[in-house]
């Protein structure tokens, strides 16, 4: 985690981080590890920020703030009813494509706060398979410029520390055996991906490292050849087959 941060020069004196904080192991991990790292740094603050999206018998917000207040660190709270007037629920009883809505809305959310804090980075507690199944449910949909951004969502003030840490090492670290799923993840199809390359790195371990590496290695020689990276522009770069 330090080298990426280090290798990427994601982090810099003076810069106020938020963690997304879902309350799912990753984020969780990634406050901890984040806290442990930049505490007694004057220089760097750091805080929470968790959005509650409404969804019943999910995760109780309660329970997702007191994470960050148990090792002091201050959680900025929002909630999809403020925001938007209705809940994740209400909007599923009559709507679909309910991961697409939900999550645009909660990055919007997100980046708000951010914005209204003075917040300079965003850190998410993605790991090495959430960016891997990120890639091939690009490709999947049809957007080859998945093979370029990997998760179109990380940038220069969008970080994710461990994107090359496998998430068993990430339950191994956080001693929580297994991840709760939201009760709308079935309907999405980043969720089959990841079911098909478990499944699949049961059998070949490094499939997760290998397509994350692939996805890097094109966007720097993208970058190299001094291509400007846009969307859709994935056919003017040659490959070897």
């Amino acid at each position: 985690m330090k080298r990426e941060i280090r290798n990427r020069s994601w982090l810099s004196p003076h810069d106020s981080i938020a963690v997304a904080l879902s309350g799912g192991v990753g984020s969780i991990v990634c406050l901890l590890l984040l806290h442990k790292l930049f505490a007694r740094r004057r220089d760097i603050t750091l805080c929470a920020i968790y959005i509650y999206e409404g969804i019943d018998s999910f995760r109780d917000p309660k329970d997702v703030r007191s994470i960050a207040e148990q090792i002091g660190v201050p959680c900025i709270t929002r909630t999809f009813k403020e925001a938007y007037g209705m809940t994740v629920d209400q909007y599923a009883a009559h709507q679909e494509n309910i991961c697409v809505w939900c999550d645009t809305k909660r990055q919007l959310l997100i980046d708000l706060v951010a914005q209204e804090h003075n917040i300079t980075k965003i850190a998410y507690g993605y790991h090495l398979e959430d960016f891997s199944s990120a890639v091939v449910t690009g490709i999947v949909k049809g957007d080859p410029s998945s093979l370029l951004y990997g998760d179109t969502r990380i940038d220069a003030k969008h970080i994710a520390p461990l994107c090359l840490v496998p998430k068993k090492e990430v339950l191994l670290y956080s001693d929580i055996t297994t991840m709760i799923q939201c009760p709308y993840a079935k309907q999405s199809v980043n969720d089959g991906i990841t079911e098909i390359l478990d499944q699949y790195a049961k059998r070949h371990p490094s499939v997760h490292h290998a397509i994350v590496g692939l996805s890097h290695r094109i966007s720097s020689q993208y970058v190299e050849n001094g291509k400007k990276l846009q969307k859709g522009h994935l056919q003017e770069l040659s490959l070897p087959l």
